[in-house]
């Protein structure tokens, strides 16, 4: 038994020798001609010892599948080695028989410990049942058979017989073994078939055949298992023969390799090419997992470290990367070897596409391995410009190309390459859903074609899926998707509204080309929108750029596929900006205005008639783009804004062009700032008369031409339907006739009128009153006057002229920057006889007198007209007097008509314009207002006692939702009185969370520390002999400015104090009974004088003092750490007002909308402070380590030496602390906030503007204040080390 079990191990091992020994004799099988009853003569003992190829289930991962391997080699059995020189053969080549020498092992090992020979595809029975005859481990059934030159290595090229079943291609050397191993292959003619006589098969043929019982892959073994099989494709690259190459993997080993097939025939490559095919396609559906669990999961990491991972859409291939064959000249077989391919995996995620090398095989084999990438690479799905599947083999191509780049090509062959078109055809849909034809070309067979899945409806989601296609033209350019920033409007014309907003970081301003160009290329054929505005957006980087490596992107027809009449000349030598706008126009049947207001910063060059000059003159882009599509029709935009971008004449030849024909139908066109000069104007204008029954709104404001009255009349005059007309700023020829006459005026419907910086003289106030008094101007809702030098009897004219039957006019009025105070008694008079329109805006009056001011304010208080009331910026010639403080309190009280109300002052270098601090007093009358819902009070100058009136006035009044009240130097303790009022309040739904006092709290915070910290006095060395009593004062003198910088921090860092509770409970124990007349102890500090008979604040006390002998006496030195400490805990108590405040507004708004929600807040006991206290223990439990130091010693923010310490408390009894004192944990808080060098009654003062029964912190929010007395304290006298203690 053991030399026939060895034996047959030869035999099983002997495909790499061409003579075999005769003791293999009596392994062999006898194949006899009755190929049926070959398997009943097989000894059952040799059945057991039949390797075939199954699969295995491995236990961890009973999913996965894979091919068993051959049982280990018994002990009794001698190394692969020993076998071959003990039979003297030598190996077919020179690799092999390295490959023997130096891994002699590496086959007889097994792949798992966990194999078994159940199966869950039974693959076993797969190969070995059909058929039947010796057990040969695969299908008999053969399905092609044929004489091949096979080439799998530069040194391998030979002519074998290869054998196609329905699981394996089988290698022999000729026919005539073929025939002896297969019965569908007939034998060589001339050739008696010896074996179907029952004769022994000769060592040729048990050379040939030894593969049957081996399970590796690889064509060392002599046949190719199907289910390995990649791809099966051409190699055509015009050479004088026919090949195709056959690619496969071991899936477990990571062994690629491949198969090349050369013939003379093409009929008979293409019969293997089918053939070959079709029965690994079948193979490929029979194997439930393909790729191997080690595989799949590398696959899904490398796509996921690329946040491409979703499992629901994600799709895995094993592709083959070739090389492009595309040369010419001359060749031989040899080049074959040349032709480089990779086998690797193709993942397709959310939006890219994945090429994944294979992880490197560690076994090495003789067949030509297919190397594996260095490293993965990936492609935006949306950037594909071309797919290319072929009908005849596996090959496919893909090309990619990223925006001004050249393409990238990958081609590639696989079984599934239907499939990868398939499923790339449905991604491109899913992300590009409007789109009205395909950006890249696809090139399928028209078998795929029918299994392509239907569009995707693009109404599920909000404005025809904009975000997804966003998002994906993001990632696929390479860009950051949160940068992007838009809003979309609705209560506007032409709604909605897409406006693109500046970028979301400021550091990264403006937008590149490629963000540009992924946001308009999502726009595309996005019908969703009525109007799009890219207003104060810089595009300036695709203006003059041009992509000369492709033109997919080039839009020559609409979504309905009507083509745009231009040449494809034309459309290819445009820049990027004309052809992304042109595409958005002409894209979009839903689109009508389009906004560019600010969008070009680049001056064209100066007009001149030289040549060379005027071909440098590219315009802007967007007339080129915008003014030919509507002039052949091929768009519906009919409104275009181009305020502050300047035309040259190439802009001029276009727009000219466009608007003197009448089939152009533009509905309005914007062109304020432009730079249009006398001549540019007029031609416009004398253009546009073909579109008198169209235009609609015309906005010349701004520019360089002077208008003449009765040229201007006459040009303008033409246009019938004109609703919106803006001249403002500019200049117009002397004389006294109306610029616009009130003939002029009464033939139009107007609904906006700007006149705003041009001069209006008498003649044009009364044209201006009587279209005013016509019911022909009931249309008219906006009237631009500010800047006109009108003065208060011309606007109390216009407000008469507007009044018909004693009701109010719904108007905006606005006569800002006029001198209003000439002729203001009559302007206040209109205004208390509600002769004012609905809104009012009276912005920038500059009143010489109060008492003027105070006429204006008590005629606001008795009118009943205004809704809407701008009054902010109004100057005074010093604060607000008592009386007018009054008249403001009774306008807040007593007015009932005011819905919204600003009276924002202005703080900037060149002017500063205020009320003063009784404003605070009059915002009480808000207390009884039943009518402004928004009130803004910005750059008044609040501060905290305003916030406090301010939340009083939230307690009462429920009909405020909006009150903007920035800037206003509030600290953290009004923001926390605002916040505390709003519980009872529901109706609020704006109140702003001062990030601009929070920015200065920092600032202030972190600027102080550092003072402290720098300042550093003096060391003092006083002798008691040479002056017996020396006063402590002396001390403190030479440190005064350091007691300031506390006692700044005390009052102004930050601190919250309370006259009724503490700040910190830790020290409620030092503080007095309620009953004791003494004075309340004072905490010691490192820095004030100290004396146990006096109050440090009495100078007289000071100048008393003993003298301690000599005392030197340093300055503590604050670390980086201390200040990062005391800034942090400043923004934590901002953070948490400012959450609470989000709380509140979140809970007003729900139900101001009829959401159900809860009116109590969760955790509102533990973020609400009840008092000043609770602050401190916040701050208390803040962890806080200090750097060692060895300068200083600071123990609970008192100045000690740990030598002299004993010493230092035995002098006079003047360093007497209690050890709970020394053991309190907030030495570091006490340092800050407990040594200012004041007395009990300057800390009244300080906090006398504090409410008495509420909890205010300090002016900026920085530290809650401990509100107790600090007790005098003896400075320690000589330290020879000293440190910072902090616990």
């Amino acid at each position: 038994m053991h030399k026939s079990g060895s034996s047959d191990k030869l035999g099983a091992h002997g495909a790499h020798s061409r003579r075999k020994s005769l003791f293999t004799l009596s392994a062999l099988t006898q194949i006899n001609t009755n190929r049926d009853d070959a398997q009943r003569e097989i000894p059952t003992k040799m059945l057991r010892k039949k390797k075939t190829p199954s699969l295995f289930t491995n236990p961890e991962h009973p999913e996965v599948a894979s091919i068993d391997t051959a049982s280990p080699m018994e002990p009794s059995q001698s190394p692969k080695r020993s076998q071959m020189i003990m039979r003297g053969g030598r190996p077919s080549s020179v690799f092999g028989s390295l490959r023997s020498m130096r891994s002699t092992g590496d086959d007889d090992a097994p792949l798992t410990t966990t194999s078994t020979k159940s199966s869950l595809h039974h693959w076993s029975e797969v190969d070995g049942g059909a058929g039947g005859g010796g057990g040969g481990g695969y299908s008999k059934n053969v399905l092609h058979h044929g004489e091949v030159q096979t080439s799998s290595s530069m040194f391998r090229k030979k002519k074998e017989y290869l054998v196609l079943t329905e699981t394996h291609l089988v290698r022999c050397k000729n026919q005539g073994k073929a025939s002896e191993t297969f019965v569908g292959v007939p034998p060589p003619l001339g050739r008696t078939p010896t074996v179907r006589h029952g004769s022994m098969p000769s060592f040729g043929s048990s050379q040939d055949l030894q593969s049957v019982h081996s399970d590796s892959s690889g064509d060392k073994e002599g046949r190719i298992p199907l289910r390995q099989v990649v791809a099966v494709h051409r190699l055509d690259d015009g050479r004088p023969y026919f090949a195709i190459e056959v690619d496969y993997l071991d899936d477990e080993s990571g062994q690629a390799s491949a198969l090349t097939l050369q013939s003379g025939d093409p009929e008979d490559r293409d019969i293997w090419l089918q053939t070959v095919r079709a029965a690994a396609n079948r193979a490929r559906f029979m194997d439930g997992y393909p790729i191997s669990a080690f595989n799949s999961r590398n696959a899904a990491r490398t796509v996921e470290r690329d946040n491409d991972y979703d499992p629901h859409n994600y799709a895995i291939y094993k592709v083959v990367q070739r090389q492009s064959t595309k040369s010419g000249g001359r060749s031989s077989t040899d080049d074959l070897s040349k032709v480089a391919s990779t086998v690797c995996f193709l993942a397709i995620g959310i939006h890219k596409v994945h090429i994944i090398p294979l992880v490197k095989a560690t076994s090495r084999s003789s067949s030509p391995s297919l190397g594996p990438n260095s490293s993965p690479a990936s492609y935006g799905i949306l950037t594909m410009m071309s797919l290319y599947c072929s009908g005849s083999d596996d090959s496919i191509e893909l090309v990619f190309r990223q925006p001004m780049q050249r393409p990238k090509t990958l081609y590639l062959a696989s079984l599934a390459s239907y499939d990868i078109a398939i499923k790339l055809h449905h991604a491109e849909n899913v992300f590009r859903p409007e789109y009205g034809y395909r950006i890249f070309q696809l090139s399928i067979p028209a078998a795929v074609e029918d299994q392509l899945l239907p569009p995707v409806d693009s109404e599920i989601e909000e404005h025809n899926c904009l975000d997804r296609t966003l998002v994906a033209h993001c990632i696929a350019y390479n860009v950051n998707a949160a940068n992007i920033q838009y809003t979309v409007k609705y209560d506007c014309e032409d709604a909605p509204r897409f406006e693109l907003l500046p970028p979301a970081d400021p550091r990264h301003r403006p937008y590149n080309a490629q963000e540009l160009l992924a946001i308009m290329r999502a726009l595309r054929y996005n019908e969703s929108f009525g109007s799009m505005s890219f207003a104060n957006v810089r595009l300036d980087c695709l203006n003059g750029v041009h992509d000369n490596y492709g033109s997919e992107h080039v839009c020559s027809k609409t979504k309905r596929g009507t083509p745009i009449k231009l040449t494809e000349q034309e459309l290819g030598r445009s820049c990027l900006l004309v052809q992304e706008i042109r595409a958005l126009a002409a894209t979009s049947k839903k689109l009508r205005r389009m906004d560019f207001s600010g969008c070009l910063m680049t001056k064209p060059p100066a007009s001149t008639d030289d040549e060379s000059q005027k071909r440098r003159d590219i315009g802007c882009g967007i007339v080129e783009a915008l003014f030919p599509l509507c002039k052949h029709q091929t768009t519906n935009v009919d409104w275009i804004t181009l305020n502050g971008i300047t035309l040259s004449e190439t802009d001029l030849d276009y727009l000219v062009g466009a608007a003197v024909e009448k089939y152009c139908h533009l509905r309005a066109l914007e062109l304020a700032r432009c730079g249009l000069t006398d001549r540019s104007l007029g031609m416009i204008l004398d253009a546009l008369r073909c579109q008198d029954n169209t235009l609609e709104a015309i906005d010349i404001s701004g520019n360089l031409a002077r208008l003449s009255p009765a040229g201007f009349d006459s040009q303008i005059s033409v246009f019938g339907f004109i609703r919106k007309l803006s001249i403002a700023n500019m200049a117009r020829t002397s004389g006294s006739e109306a610029l616009l006459p009130s003939e002029t005026l009464l033939n139009w419907r107007l609904e906006e009128l700007r006149l705003s910086g041009t001069a209006v003289n008498a003649q044009s106030l009364e044209a201006l009153c009587i279209y005013l008094r016509s019911p022909r101007s009931d249309t008219l809702h906006e009237l631009y006057l500010d800047q006109t030098y009108l003065t208060g009897g011309d606007v109390a004219s216009l407000m008469r002229a507007m009044t018909r039957h004693d009701q109010c006019r719904s108007l905006h009025l606005v006569v800002s920057q006029n001198r209003l105070t000439k002729d203001h008694d009559q302007l206040a008079t209109a205004i208390a006889s509600s002769l004012a329109p609905s809104h009012l805006t009276m912005r920038f009056i500059e009143y010489e007198h109060e008492s003027m001011f105070r006429e204006m304010v008590l005629a606001l208080a008795i009118n009943k007209s205004i809704r809407y009331l701008d009054f902010s910026r109004a100057s005074l010639p010093c604060d607000a007097s008592t009386e007018t403080c009054q008249a403001l309190e009774r306008m807040f009280a007593e007015n009932n008509t005011l819905e919204e109300l600003d009276i924002s002052g202005e703080d900037s270098r060149l002017e500063i314009s205020k009320i003063g601090v009784g404003i605070n007093r009059a915002l009480n009358g808000l207390k009884h207002n039943k009518a402004i819902a928004i009130l803004r009070i910005q750059h008044q100058k609040l501060g905290l006692q305003g916030a406090s009136t301010l939340a009083d006035v939230l307690k009462e009044n429920s009909t405020l939702r909006e009150i903007h009240c920035e800037d206003n130097e509030i600290p953290l303790s009004g923001l926390t009185d605002l916040i505390n009022a709003l519980p009872r309040n529901t109706s609020i739904v704006y109140l702003p969370s001062l990030d601009e006092a929070r920015a200065e709290a920092l600032k202030q915070t972190e600027h102080q520390v550092k003072q402290i910290r720098d300042e550093r006095p003096p060391s003092s060395s006083l002798s008691s002999s040479s002056a017996g009593r020396v006063s402590s004062y002396s001390f403190g003198a030479s440190s005064s400015a350091m007691r300031r910088s506390f006692a700044n921090v005390k009052r102004n860092v930050g601190l919250t104090a309370s006259a009724h509770t503490p700040s910190f409970s830790s020290y409620s124990s030092n503080s007095n009974s309620a009953g004791s007349n003494k004075a309340p102890p004072r905490f010691s500090s490192p820095f004030s004088p100290s004396s146990s008979a006096s109050s440090p604040s009495s100078p007289k006390a000071r100048s008393k003092a003993p003298s301690l002998g000599t005392v030197t006496t340093s300055m503590p030195q604050l670390s980086d750490q201390d200040i990062q400490a005391a800034l942090r805990l400043v923004a934590e108590s901002w953070d948490r007002q400012q959450f609470r405040l989000q709380q509140y507004l979140a809970r007003n708004y729900a139900i101001m909308q009829g959401i159900p929600t809860a009116m109590e807040i969760e955790e509102e006991d533990f973020e609400r402070p009840g008092s000043v206290g609770s602050l401190g223990k916040a701050l208390e439990k803040v962890a806080y380590e200090s750097t060692p130091r060895n300068e200083k010693e600071f123990e609970l923010g008192r100045f000690v030496s740990r030598e002299s310490d004993e010493h230092a408390n035995g002098i006079g009894g003047r360093l007497e602390e209690p050890q709970r004192q020394r053991d309190d944990p907030a030495g570091f808080k006490r340092f800050l906030l407990g040594s200012a060098d004041t007395s009990p009654e300057e800390e009244r003062n300080a906090l006398s503007t504090t409410t008495s029964n509420e909890s205010i912190p300090s002016a900026d929010g920085g530290f809650p204040s401990d509100g107790l007395e600090t007790a005098p304290e003896t400075p320690t006298p000589t330290q020879t080390r000293t440190g910072f203690i902090l616990d």
